[in-house]
């Protein structure tokens, strides 16, 4: 693994253990602690196609990994200063019972965002700016 990776795991390794520090519930269809049946989205976007890193917990709660990260869709997103953005969404069905949601992407350009959704609900969001930028959500 390379530095630049093991920041990156390092990160979302941080930012799930925070989530389970703040509690986690068995609750149904909960934005605040997703179990067995909730949708987890992962939204990354970059100012460049081709990016770095991507990190998440997969519907079986384990940590997936990309070494690099390709987003296919453009247009979708924009900057607030009208810039088009790549994007690329990693979605699935929980099958855990307490469900880790986080995420993060390293872009290969100047700007890296990710967001996550639970049930259509956005619970994280985080954005970077600079050269090989890290966002964390």
């Amino acid at each position: 693994m390379h530095k630049k990776q093991f920041v990156a795991a390092t990160a979302i390794t941080a930012a799930a253990t925070a989530n389970i520090a703040i509690g986690v519930g068995t609750v149904a269809a909960s934005t605040d602690n997703p179990t067995a049946g909730d949708r987890v989205t992962y939204v990354f976007i970059s100012d460049v196609a081709d990016n770095m890193s991507s990190n998440w917990f997969n519907a079986d709660n384990d940590q997936s990994s990309l070494t690099t990260t390709y987003l296919p869709k453009y247009g979708k997103y924009s900057r607030s200063s009208g810039a088009k953005l790549y994007s690329g969404t990693k979605s699935f069905t929980s099958r855990s019972t307490y469900q880790l949601a986080a995420g993060a992407i390293q872009t290969g350009g100047y700007y890296a965002e990710c967001r996550v959704l639970i049930n259509g609900v956005q619970v994280s969001a985080d954005s970077a700016t600079g050269r090989y930028a890290l966002a964390v959500c």
